[in-house]
C-alpha cells in the first residue's frame, strides 16, 4: 500500500457521507439491476481503504468482494462469480499492482482494471495503461469520480464482451456458409462421377470402393511420413472427393465397347483408353474457364494419370516415377485392387489374398514402391472396407 496521508481517508469518508445526503440516490449512476450481474475485485494491503473503497462501491450498487494481496486477488479472479473489474493499489507487498495486472490480463484480457495510487509517478501511470489498465486514478479522489470510472469500465467490459460475442457468431456463420459451400461441391463431383458410373451398371459400387481405399492409402502415407509434406489432411479431404471422378471421361466411350461383356480387342482397348484423355481435357476446361476452382485440379490430375505406371509403361502418356502426380499413383494401385477383386463380365473376382500378391509382385514396375510398402501395412483395412461397403443395405439388391 502507498503510504498516504490522512486526506486519503477523510476525502473518501467525506464523499461517503455525501452519497448519504438527501437528493442522492445510490444508483443514480446507472440501472441496479444491470450492476448487479457485474462483481467488482476491490485489492488493497490496507484495511481501512479497502473496507472504504468496497463499501463506496457497493453504495454505488455494484456487488464488491475484496483481497489483501495479489495472490489472493488472482485466486478470487477464477473463482465464480468472476469479476468483471478488478480495482487495485499499485504499491503492495508481494505481487505488485502492476504485476497483478499483467497477470490479470492472461488470465482474461477483457477484465478491466483500474489502478489506484496516492503517488503520481508518471512512469508507472504509462507501465500501468500500455500494460492494459482501463484507467489510473490518484488519491485522494472523489466519489463520483471513482463511480463514473468504473461505469465506465464496465461499459467498455461489456463492449467487449459484445464484440467477442459478435466476432464468434459471425465466424460460425461464415463456417457454416462454408461447410455448405463445401457440401455441395461435393455433392457435385459425386454427380458427375455418378454419371459416368451409370453407363456401366457393372461396376457396382466401385465409385464407393474406390474413394475409401484410397483415403485409406494417404491416411497411412501421412502418417509414416513417407513423402513428407505432399501429403496432408486437406490432401486426403480432396483425394477422398475427387478420386471418384477418375473415369469421369467414360462418358465418351461408345456404349459398343464400354459395354462390351468380353475382353477387348486392340483396337477397343485403344478406343478405351481414351477415357483418360477426355476425362483429363473436360476438367482442364473447367479450370481454365472459370477461375477459383482449384480443387479440380487434382481430379484433372488422377483423371489423366490414374493409368500411367511406375516404369512409364501406361497410359496416355507414358510418363514414370514420380513424374505421375501422387493422387494420381495412390488412385492407380487403390483401383487396381478393386479391379482384381471385383466381377466384371469377362472375369470373376479374385480373393483380398490373390490382389496383394499381385500389387506386391508389381511393386515398383506397376505401382509406386512406397505405396505398395504402406499399403502391405494396411492392406487388411482394404478387405474390411470391401466388405463394409458391399453389405451395407442402402446397396441391397445391387451389383458388387
Amino acid at each position: 500500500m502507498n503510504q498516504s496521508g490522512p486526506g486519503d481517508t477523510a476525502s473518501i469518508e467525506g464523499l461517503l457521507s455525501e452519497s448519504a445526503r438527501p437528493g442522492r440516490s445510490p444508483e443514480s449512476a446507472g440501472s441496479g439491476e444491470a450492476k448487479k450481474l457485474d462483481q467488482i475485485l476491490v485489492v488493497d494491503d490496507d484495511d481501512g481503504i479497502r473496507r472504504l473503497l468496497v463499501d463506496q462501491i457497493k453504495a454505488v450498487g455494484y456487488p464488491c468482494r475484496s483481497a489483501v494481496n495479489g495472490e489472493e486477488a488472482l485466486a478470487l479472479a477464477v473463482t465464480e462469480p468472476r469479476p468483471s473489474l478488478v480495482v487495485s493499489d499499485v504499491q503492495m507487498p508481494g505481487l505488485s499492482g502492476i504485476e497483478l495486472l499483467q497477470r490479470l490480463k492472461q488470465l482474461d484480457p477483457h477484465l478491466q482494471v483500474i489502478m489506484v495510487s496516492g503517488h503520481h509517478d508518471m512512469a508507472v501511470v504509462r507501465q500501468a495503461l500500455r500494460d492494459g489498465a482501463y484507467d489510473y486514478l490518484i488519491k485522494p479522489f472523489e466519489l463520483e469520480e471513482l463511480a463514473n470510472t468504473v461505469d465506465r469500465a464496465l461499459q467498455h467490459y461489456h463492449l467487449l464482451k459484445q464484440n467477442e460475442a459478435y466476432r464468434l457468431n459471425l465466424e460460425r456463420m461464415v463456417k457454416a456458409q462454408t461447410r455448405e459451400i463445401l457440401e455441395t461441391r461435393d455433392l457435385s463431383l459425386i454427380t458427375l462421377a455418378k454419371l459416368a458410373e451409370s453407363r456401366d451398371n457393372d461396376t457396382g459400387l466401385h465409385l464407393e470402393r474406390m474413394s475409401e481405399y484410397s483415403r485409406r492409402l494417404a491416411e497411412e502415407v501421412a502418417r509414416t511420413g513417407t513423402y513428407g509434406d505432399l501429403v496432408t489432411d486437406d490432401f486426403i479431404h480432396q483425394l477422398h472427393r475427387s478420386s471418384p471422378l477418375h473415369d469421369i471421361g467414360k462418358v465418351g466411350i461408345p456404349d459398343v465397347v464400354l459395354l462390351k461383356p468380353a475382353a477387348l480387342t486392340d483396337a477397343e482397348f485403344k478406343i478405351m483408353q481414351r477415357h483418360t484423355t477426355i476425362g483429363g481435357d473436360t476438367l482442364r476446361s473447367v479450370i481454365e474457364t472459370h477461375t477459383g476452382h482449384t480443387f479440380l485440379v487434382m481430379a484433372m490430375e488422377i483423371a489423366y494419370s490414374h493409368h500411367e505406371r511406375w516404369d512409364g509403361g501406361g497410359y496416355p502418356n507414358g510418363v514414370a516415377e514420380s513424374k505421375i502426380p501422387i493422387a494420381a499413383r495412390i488412385v492407380t494401385l487403390a483401383d487396381a485392387y478393386d479391379a482384381i477383386t471385383s466381377q466384371r463380365p469377362y472375369k470373376q473376382p479374385f480373393d483380398h489374398e490373390e490382389a496383394v500378391r499381385r500389387i506386391t509382385r508389381d511393386r515398383g514396375l506397376h505401382f509406386d514402391p512406397l505405396l505398395v510398402d504402406a499399403f502391405l501395412v494396411c492392406h487388411e483395412d482394404f478387405e474390411t472396407i470391401k466388405t463394409r461397403i458391399n453389405q451395407s443395405p442402402a446397396v441391397s439388391g445391387r451389383d458388387q
